[in-house]
């Protein structure tokens, strides 16, 4: 059964109870809908956060930056400049986290919230590092986030990816980069099954025997680099619904149990 709006306003109200300490968030591609709410929870939630944003554009951000500021007193903001659609900027920025946890009294990261991509409509689009550049930030920059920053991950961190948990599909085995069978649907359905399985391996390996993996499929919003491409295709995606499933990964201690383990936004 889906968690009430009402269950998860209580949770994340009690938040200033139960994450009294220092608390550090990771957020990659917050740059609107589901990303940008959650930051905005966060930000209003914790008592005192410690937010790391990630995105190609500050000057973009600036306004929803100013607006964060005003919403706790308490709260430390860290912006960093990355184009993550190629690998080698992602273990790049991946370092500069690492050096600025090194540098704080709480050195570990307790959330790291991924929800960057967009859906391409013009086919596969591939970049320097020879994969789909859609895919690259949907798939391949996820994990490769969540393997880097996984030693600096606190004991009890969540993981979390917005895209499409429970929406998996066909592995083309004989295909994985999709150069010969590249479609919308296709593409959103074997790398939500490879995210799925990656998670999976994630939670069973003994070292991270404390943190969650959770893979989200929130519904369909307006998110900006999706619509800006698709005008007009609200009737579309309304046809796929808007209900909200989750995948969740661990040992049974209650990880991934949604407003409890991660600010969910409430608005």
């Amino acid at each position: 059964m889906p968690t009430s709006l009402k269950e998860i306003r209580a949770s994340n109200a009690s938040l200033h109870q139960t994450h009294s300490s220092p608390t550090t968030a990771l957020f990659v591609g917050a740059t609107s809908g589901i990303g940008l709410a959650t930051l905005q929870a966060f930000a209003k939630h914790i008592p005192f956060p410690h937010t790391i944003i990630i995105r190609r554009n500050q000057k973009t951000f600036q306004p929803h930056l100013d607006n964060l500021k005003t919403l706790n007193p308490n709260r430390t903001y860290t912006f960093l400049e990355s184009d993550i659609s190629l690998l080698a900027n992602v273990d790049s920025v991946s370092q500069e986290i690492k050096s600025i946890l090194s540098q704080q009294p709480n050195s570990k990261l307790d959330l790291l919230f991924l929800s960057q991509g967009y859906i391409s409509f013009t086919g596969r689009e591939e970049n320097a590092d020879g994969l789909d550049n859609s895919v690259s930030l949907r798939y391949y920059s996820r994990i490769r986030f969540i393997q880097t920053l996984l030693p600096v991950m606190s004991s009890s961190a969540r993981a979390v990816s917005i895209l499409a948990g429970g929406k998996e599909g066909k592995i083309f085995e004989d295909d994985l980069d999709l150069k010969k069978n590249y479609s919308v649907g296709n593409a959103a359905g074997q790398f939500a099954t490879m995210m799925t399985l990656s998670f999976d391996n994630f939670s069973s390996q003994s070292e991270n025997s404390g943190t969650g993996f959770c893979a989200c499929f929130s519904g369909v919003d307006e998110h900006g680099s999706t619509w800006e491409e698709c005008e007009g295709c609200a009737g579309s995606f309304d046809e796929m619904g808007r209900g909200a499933a989750v995948g969740c990964f661990g040992d049974g201690e209650g990880r991934g149990r949604g407003g409890e383990d991660v600010v969910l936004c409430d608005e």
